[in-house]
């Protein structure tokens, strides 16, 4: 049985995932898991490496990261690498009047903890 929980646990959506069930998951804590791409205009995390590549293309894979869990200051460790963020899902991320150049996507998560994976 406790293995059970444990595999519950650590389980996770993907961006599009979230995106897809945004209605529905907006104002809830949710796990996402994809790669962070944190740069100059982008605060991102997309489905996987491969969807990162073809950016600029197609903005149904990638999701809005906060500035929260001292992102900026753990760039080195996790930019372009795959994470697990768990936070509240904003279905609209920023307010209709503000210009976000971070913004990837009207969804986002307001993450307060990151873990490391692969």
């Amino acid at each position: 049985m406790m293995v059970l929980i444990a595999a519950a646990a650590a389980a996770y959506l993907t961006p599009s995932q979230a995106i897809a069930q945004a209605d529905a998951l907006d104002g809830k804590r949710v796990r996402i898991g994809g790669v962070a791409d944190l740069g100059t205009n982008s605060r991102c995390l997309w489905d996987s490496m491969s969807e990162y590549r073809k950016r600029g293309t197609r903005w149904d894979h990638v999701i809005t990261l906060s500035e929260g869990a001292n992102i900026w200051t753990r760039r080195a460790q996790i930019n372009h690498r795959f994470i697990i963020v768990e936070g509240k899902l904003k279905r609209h991320f920023s307010a209709p009047d503000v210009l976000d150049l971070w913004q990837c996507n009207d969804v986002g998560v307001e993450q307060n903890s990151i873990i490391r994976g692969r």
